[in-house]
């Protein structure tokens, strides 16, 4: 692919070579993209060079996708970014500004592809030239093998070693290659515990003579990789015995090597024993260390890792030391050098001799995805809890409400069928049975409006310099017509003057339902006080009754959306439960709390602490 507008050879990074997706912008106008790009594109949304990346077809338009653009172009470093390509595939796409020739240019590489794992690797690479030419990149042996130990493809090391070009390796086994040996053994049984999903990696170590007769160690590396429906071993040897390990390996490398490490995405470090040999420039951004303070023999490594992180690094260091298999691929919790705690997703390889432990690792900062994680979380439990709030808003529903509702339709009906027959004391009697199905029908309509608003955000809450006293005094002569009924005594012991910092109208609720229940569960001639107890910072204000009191167990099940603790009252009276529950939640939202104490037969008192107002400190 040619670019009239700049030579990409003249960038520092040649992206033709990247095997993920990538193209390189100025500002937001496409300057050159690579292979693996041109072969996801279709003939109807190729890319154009010279025009803007809003022009283009390559992803879809959303939302998401403007806000990425936007950021763009303030930021020199986007990670992750969720968007969806023109088909509807989602992608993460990551974006990197360099300096080139004095000009500043924008790196984007569309990663960890959300595809399916039988896209055949065209797809994925281009095609097995374009694969073969990124492998033949790396001084080390890769070879890919099918269930019959045949090679597939392999690189040019690999070729170098045997002597022989990939015409004439292709379709032959490692025994045809080499004869029997220690290492075709341990390839045929690795193979076998690969294949029957014993193992998911291999590492082993094993020897070979060239065909000079010279000893050659290697340390290999074995897994599965899936292409086109079909399971494949990707094996990776490395020369332990003519390397310096890859500290060695990298300072030999060529140019364009050394500009993929320096410039990747990913923090890179190669580790000896328990000292760091070499980490990349992301390696030192995502810690806040100098490459000099990470590299020093002096440098501690733990203080990098959380207390909760450097517990199982240990496990893992000893592990190795012991010639245990431990996993290549897991996750830790970094500490900053401000700090700051970042997660990160680690990928480890071996590349040491026996007896040492040489780790070469990449990686990725994840905290943005930890941070979704715990939002999802969050979000499974308030849907949880919204669940429950739904079955007993139905319950109520069906059950509660159905009864005084019931109630009043056949009271009607009643005195509508009788009208002519009867007396008038008869008649008034109906009547005040039915203005009592009607006031059970209004309180739990109210309570349950009030509650369902609870559950979806919408009550609005307005704290302001409340008088306790005046909530109080209310309560009482809303709720004085029932209490006569009964013959209770209610008290109002609030001292006037008694401001508290919190919403009026929840307050007045939560007072009225307390007291309301009280004349439910006290006997005729009983006694209902409402007190208040100042604690210091809070008031302490109770509703007490002399009524019939309740046991640990009832107690225990009271302010729980999923429990049925409704009962009837002295007198017969229903409820739905509703009314304590409705109190909780708003008690809450004022920054209060709310217990209770009961005893069978002897009454029950409810304490519900409120702050006091921020005006009258002192009071």
């Amino acid at each position: 692919m040619e670019i009239t507008s700049k030579s990409v050879s003249n960038y520092l990074i040649d992206i033709n070579v990247l095997p993920t997706p990538s193209l390189i912008l100025e500002g937001l106008v496409v300057l050159g993209f690579n292979p693996a790009l041109n072969n996801l594109l279709k003939e109807d949304n190729k890319i154009e060079v010279g025009k803007s990346i809003v022009e283009q077809k390559l992803f879809k338009e959303t939302q998401s996708l403007k806000e990425f653009l936007a950021i763009l172009e303030q930021k020199s470093e986007i990670e992750d970014y969720p968007l969806y390509l023109w088909n509807g595939t989602p992608i993460f796409v990551t974006a990197r500004t360099f300096q080139a020739d004095g000009d500043t240019l924008t790196l984007l590489t569309l990663t960890r592809f959300a595809l399916s794992e039988n896209l055949p690797i065209e797809f994925v690479f281009g095609n097995v030239k374009y694969f073969k030419n990124v492998l033949d990149k790396f001084d080390f042996w890769i070879v890919i093998g099918d269930r019959n130990s045949k090679i597939v493809l392999c690189n040019q090391s690999f070729e170098n070693f045997i002597g022989l070009p990939a015409t004439q390796i292709l379709g032959k086994d490692l025994e045809s290659l080499f004869g029997p040996n220690e290492l075709v053994r341990l390839q045929k049984e690795t193979d076998e515990e690969l294949f029957s999903g014993k193992k998911d990696q291999i590492h082993f170590h094993a020897q070979i003579s060239d065909k000079e007769g010279k000893i050659h160690y290697l340390e290999v590396t074995k897994f599965l990789i899936n292409f086109g429906g079909e399971k494949y071993v990707f094996s990776i040897s490395i020369d332990t015995s003519e390397l310096d390990y890859i500290r060695q390996l990298y300072e030999e490398s060529s140019t364009l090597y050394r500009a993929l490490i320096e410039n990747a995405f990913d923090a890179i470090y190669l580790m000896k024993g328990r000292r760091y040999q070499y980490v990349n420039p992301r390696f030192c951004e995502l810690t806040g260390y100098t490459f000099e303070e990470l590299t020093s023999p002096d440098f501690d490594f733990e203080v990098l890792v959380s207390d909760e992180s450097k517990r199982y690094l240990e496990e893992r260091y000893r592990a190795r030391l012991e010639g245990k298999e431990i996993p290549n691929q897991y996750e830790l919790q970094l500490v900053h050098k401000s700090g700051k705690k970042v997660y990160v997703e680690v990928s480890t390889v071996s590349v040491g001799k026996p007896g040492e432990v040489v780790v070469m690792g990449i990686m990725r900062d994840i905290t943005q995805r930890k941070q979704y994680e715990q939002q999802l979380k969050e979000s499974e439990e308030r849907l949880k809890e919204l669940n429950f709030a739904k079955d007993k808003f139905f319950n109520i529903i069906a059950h509660d409400l159905r009864a005084p509702i019931s109630g009043l339709i056949s009271m009607t009906k009643m005195l509508i069928e009788n009208s002519e027959i009867l007396s008038p004391d008869e008649m008034k009697e109906l009547l005040v049975d039915l203005l009592e199905f009607a006031n059970q029908s209004y309180n739990l309509l109210e309570n349950l409006l009030q509650w369902a608003r609870t559950q979806t955000g919408t009550i609005p809450f307005n704290p302001e310099d409340t008088d306790l006293f005046e909530i109080a005094l209310a309560s009482k002569l809303l709720n004085e017509p029932n209490a006569k009924q009964k013959n209770i005594v209610i008290s109002n012991n609030v001292p006037p003057q008694s401001f508290s910092f919190v919403d009026r109208n929840m307050i007045t609720t939560i007072v009225r339902n307390l007291v309301s229940n009280a004349i439910k569960f006290t006997n005729p001639g009983g006694e209902i006080r409402i007190n208040l107890i100042d604690k210091g910072d809070n008031f302490e204000l109770s509703v007490s009754d002399t009524g019939v009191g309740m046991s640990k167990e009832q107690m225990d099940k009271l302010f729980k959306v999923g429990e049925n603790v409704s009962t009837l009252g002295t007198s017969g009276e229903k409820g739905s439960g509703l009314g304590l529950i409705l109190c909780k939640e708003f008690v809450e939202k004022n920054g209060g709390t709310i217990r209770v104490e009961s005893e069978l037969g002897k009454g029950t008192t409810f304490y519900v602490t409120l702050p006091k107002a921020k005006a009258f400190p002192n009071q």
